[in-house]
């Protein structure tokens, strides 16, 4: 009894160590919830991103997140269109506009981040390059949610796999 119930205390404590280990180790924290705590800092998730928009600064991530879980459960790539946000719910879409540029395309977000006081948003690779954030890091942007039919349109794009993938050189699909 006594070697069962240690095995099961064993498993428990590992169980919370890789849990724990998640959120240290991936891209994003808390997968589900509506609030989360980074570096001693709780953040809400908003109840909905209907009329959400702010202005500020975006950066973008690839390495080494590149093929570890996002916080909606992805798998990141770094090559597609996706950004990371710190309040708008999981898997809404939102207009980035590059104020230096005027570029603009829609993104879906499926990540926390980013957590570096002054930056609104954080873009994958593919779509820093494709906005002109790539070589500077970081760029003014304003941060639009897409109203809902538009983001259903949208969502029905991506999950039948068109521009999911982008290079520099070939035109995002989501302009």
């Amino acid at each position: 009894m006594a070697k069962k119930l240690t095995v099961l205390m064993l498993s428990a404590l590992l169980w919370a160590f890789l849990a724990s280990a998640c959120g240290f180790y991936s891209s994003g924290p808390a997968r589900s919830g509506k609030s989360y705590v980074i570096n001693g800092k709780r953040y809400h998730i908003l109840a909905t991103s209907e009329g959400y928009k702010e202005k500020g600064l975006a950066s973008w991530y690839g390495d080494p997140f590149h093929g570890r879980r996002t916080a909606s459960g992805e798998v990141f790539n770094k090559h597609e269109l996706s950004a990371a946000h710190k309040t708008l719910p999981l898997h809404s879409w939102v207009e980035v506009k590059n104020l230096k540029n005027n570029k603009k395309m829609f993104l879906r977000i499926n990540d926390r981040g980013p957590f570096i006081v002054g930056r609104v948003i954080d873009l994958s690779q593919a779509a820093a390059i494709e906005l002109g954030v790539y070589r500077p890091g970081t760029a003014p942007v304003l941060v639009t949610a897409v109203p809902a039919s538009r983001a259903k349109r949208l969502a029905q794009q991506h999950a039948q796999g068109r521009g999911r993938k982008v290079t520099a050189s070939r035109a995002s699909p989501f302009r």
